[in-house]
């Protein structure tokens, strides 16, 4: 697991900042070790991976879209800021918002992140006064104190609102989502492989599962060949699940829509299983995310079902798959893809 500097300045900042104290913390929290929390300090996430190992730590912690509490207000805000420009309008926008003259928001992340301009634009819209530190190699802090309420926000691209990302499949996305818009090309092609694997098995499958299903792309795309499935679809991210939720409804799918860390606690068995695993999340392209997968492919999968995985070219998907399943045949390949078929789990 790859440890984030910038956060880990931020964490270190924590028994220094006013209670209450809000941390906003997406993906870049996963792995962290964060200091026990000493007061009221409430956890804000869309991430129940994120949200479980800071329960363990002792933290209050709240999950979803990153919706702010209403009352009692924070006396400090804090936030690691995200890869996603939408989202660190939205949540400056909210922090600034909710907390009270004086209060204060203390922001990191690197330059080429645009720290500096997202803490100069905090500042200018409540009249703050402002500190920017350079602690390390090429990790920023800001703090910013509220002095005025904002008369205007960062623009956000309407981050709340769900909005059509193709107009073929009918499907709707938002900003807070992995590639929220764009039809990612693995999955695409993992979609055009089904027939193949259908032939291959012989069988029309009753269930199936999506490990890491996003906006559910891969139900609606695969509506042709497996239209009559009931589905299981889990991510780990809330604000994805919003979105498929709404596109399984458009499209009438027969869906279980679960918020699960690799199908944590969720059971099967399924006739077949569709993953496209996420390898953006800080961890090693040959590391654990990987093998997580494939071991909830292989607990969730019947004796006689079938698993396909996109991975990356490079992922040596085969080797890593080779202890849990008997079988792994290639179906396909293309733009830097490559498509298996796993059988036979062990």
């Amino acid at each position: 697991m790859v440890t984030d500097p910038c956060l880990e300045v931020l964490c270190g900042q924590f028994a220094d900042c006013n209670a209450p104290l809000w941390w906003l913390v997406d993906e870049h929290g996963a792995g962290c070790h964060p200091p026990a929390p000493a007061g009221d300090w409430l956890a804000i996430t869309n991430r129940c991976d994120v949200a479980s190992q800071l329960e363990s730590y002792g933290y209050s912690v709240s999950v979803g879209d990153f919706v702010l509490p209403t009352e009692p207000p924070p006396a400090t805000v804090c936030y690691r800021v995200s890869k996603e420009k939408p989202l660190v309008h939205y949540l400056i926008n909210r922090a600034l918002a909710a907390l009270p003259l004086g209060g204060e928001l203390v922001l990191t992340g690197a330059k080429n992140e645009g720290l500096k301009t997202y803490a100069d634009k905090a500042a200018r819209l409540v009249s703050g006064g402002k500190s920017l530190k350079k602690l390390g190699k090429d990790v920023y802090l800001a703090v910013i104190v509220k002095n005025a309420e904002p008369s205007e926000w960062l623009p956000d691209s309407d981050y709340t609102e769900l909005r059509v990302i193709d107009e073929t499949l009918g499907l709707v996305s938002k900003p807070g989502v992995y590639g929220w818009n764009k039809i990612d090309k693995g999955s695409a092609l993992l979609v055009s492989c089904i027939p193949q694997a259908l032939q291959r098995s012989g069988q029309v499958p009753q269930r199936v599962a999506d490990l890491g299903c996003g906006y559910g792309y891969l139900p609606v795309a695969a509506q042709a060949d497996l239209g009559e499935a009931h589905w299981l679809l889990t991510d780990n991210n809330a604000t994805a699940l919003m979105a498929c939720r709404r596109n399984i409804e458009r499209h009438g799918i027969d869906a279980d829509i679960a918020l699960a860390d690799c199908a944590e606690g969720l059971s099967g068995p399924v006739d077949m299983l569709l993953c496209n695993p996420p390898f953006h999340q800080g961890f090693a392209v040959e590391g654990e995310l990987t093998e997580r997968f494939l071991t909830a492919a292989r607990r969730l999968l019947r004796p006689g079902g079938c698993a396909l995985f996109v991975v990356n070219q490079f992922i040596p998907l085969p080797r890593k798959a080779e202890a849990l399943f008997a079988d792994c045949q290639l179906l396909g390949e293309g733009q830097g893809f490559k498509v298996y078929c796993l059988s036979q789990p062990r």
